[in-house]
C-alpha cells in the first residue's frame, strides 16, 4: 500500500527563512508553516507532524517552551524537533537538547546542510514508525491489536470530553466460530479471520478510525467523531461485507455462510429516547472524567450479547449520554 510523503512543521517568525526553507524542503516532505508558537501548537494537533524545525528565539512564546509544551502533550511528545537558530553557544545547545531536541541547525541556513541534516532524521523516523507498527498489528489478521485500541479508546474518549464530540464504538464477533473451526480446521479458520478482519477494514474510510482485534473471533472499531446514526451505517455497511465475501459455514445455525453480530455504542449528547428502541444510559460528569472509555466498551459488550442472542448477523446498539451543561442563574 502506498505510503503518503513526510511530513514537516516549519516555524519561524521570520517569513524570509520560512521561504528559504520550504524551497529547499519541498522534495522531501508536505510542508505546513508557522510564524509563532502558539499557532505551530494548533497546526500541530490538526496534523501531526513527523518532523518539526523550530525557531528558538520567536516574540511571545520561544522555540524551547514550544518544544517543552510538545514534550508533555501525549498527541506530539515523539515529533521530533530540529532547533533553527542564529545561536552557536554550548550553553544554547545543552539547554535544547535537555529539552528533548533532536538536532540544531545554525542561520544564516545552508541548503545543502538543511536538506542532508532533515532528510537523515526523516529516515530515522519513518523507521521508527515503521517498526513501532510492526510491533502494534495483529499477526494473523493485519488490523490493530489490543494494546493499540485500548490506548485508541482511551485518547478518543479523552478527545471526545475536550472538544464535546460523539464517539461510536464497536464490538464484532464472527458467529459460531468453534464450529467453524470445527468442520474445516484451524488453517481454513485463520484464513478466515484474516478475511473478515480486511472486509472491516475495507468499511471505514478515515485515517481516525482504528480496527483492531480484540481477541479470538472478536473485533472492535473505534469510530471518532461519529454520531448513533452514523455507526448504525458503518455496522450495517459491514454486515453486508462480511456477508459478500460469501464463505461457506455449513456448520451454522444463522446462514449457510460466515456472518458476523455486532455490538455497538456512542457516547453522545441525547435529546431524547433514542429510535429504533436503542437502549440509553445517562453518565452523570464524575463518571466520565474517571471513565476512559471503559463504559463505552461495556455498552458495546452488552449490546453485542443482545444481538448474539437475538438472532445473529445483526447489530444492536446503546446510547451512552454526555452530561448537559446546565445553568444555575448564579452571577
Amino acid at each position: 500500500m502506498p505510503t503518503s510523503r513526510p511530513r514537516l512543521l516549519l516555524v519561524d517568525d521570520d517569513t524570509n527563512v520560512i521561504q528559504l526553507m520550504a524551497k529547499t524542503l519541498a522534495p522531501l516532505a508536505q510542508l505546513r508553516f508557522a510564524t509563532c508558537g502558539e499557532d505551530a501548537l494548533r497546526l500541530a494537533h490538526e496534523e501531526v507532524p513527523d518532523l518539526v524545525l523550530l525557531d528558538a528565539e520567536m516574540p511571545g512564546m520561544s522555540g524551547f517552551q514550544v518544544c517543552e509544551t510538545m514534550q508533555h502533550d501525549p498527541l506530539l511528545d515523539e515529533v521530533p524537533v530540529i532547533f533553527v537558530t542564529s545561536h552557536s553557544e554550548e550553553a544554547v545547545e545543552a539547554a535544547g537538547l535537555a529539552l528533548g531536541a533532536a538536532d540544531f541547525i545554525t542561520k544564516p541556513i545552508r541548503p545543502a546542510i538543511l536538506a542532508a541534516r532533515v532528510g537523515n532524521h526523516l529516515r530515522f523516523k519513518l523507521a521508527r514508525d515503521q517498526l513501532k507498527r510492526q510491533a502494534l498489528i495483529d499477526g494473523l489478521t493485519g488490523v490493530a491489536n489490543r494494546r493499540v485500541f485500548d490506548e485508541q479508546l482511551l485518547k478518543e474518549w479523552a478527545r471526545a470530553q475536550r472538544a464535546q464530540l460523539p464517539l461510536a464504538l464497536l464490538m464484532v464477533d464472527i458467529d459460531h466460530f468453534k464450529p467453524f473451526n470445527d468442520r474445516y480446521g484451524h488453517q481454513q479458520g485463520d484464513v478466515t479471520l484474516k478475511a473478515v478482519a480486511q472486509a472491516l477494514q475495507g468499511v471505514v474510510k478515515r485515517p481516525s478510525d482504528l480496527v483492531a482485534r480484540y481477541g479470538g473471533e472478536e473485533f472492535v472499531v473505534v469510530l471518532p467523531d461519529t454520531s448513533l446514526d452514523g455507526a448504525r451505517q458503518i455496522a450495517d455497511s459491514m454486515l453486508q461485507a462480511v456477508q459478500q465475501l460469501a464463505i461457506a459455514h455449513d456448520a451454522s445455525a444463522t446462514a449457510p455462510w460466515v456472518t458476523v453480530s455486532i455490538g455497538g455504542a456512542c457516547f453522545d449528547a441525547c435529546g431524547g429516547p433514542q429510535a429504533g428502541g436503542v437502549v440509553t444510559i445517562e453518565m452523570d460528569e464524575q463518571d466520565v472524567l474517571q471513565d476512559g472509555g471503559g463504559s463505552l466498551l461495556q455498552a458495546a459488550d452488552a449490546a453485542l450479547y443482545e444481538a448474539k442472542h437475538g438472532g445473529r448477523a445483526r447489530a444492536v446498539f446503546y446510547a451512552l449520554c454526555r452530561p448537559q451543561p446546565t445553568g444555575d442563574g448564579k452571577g
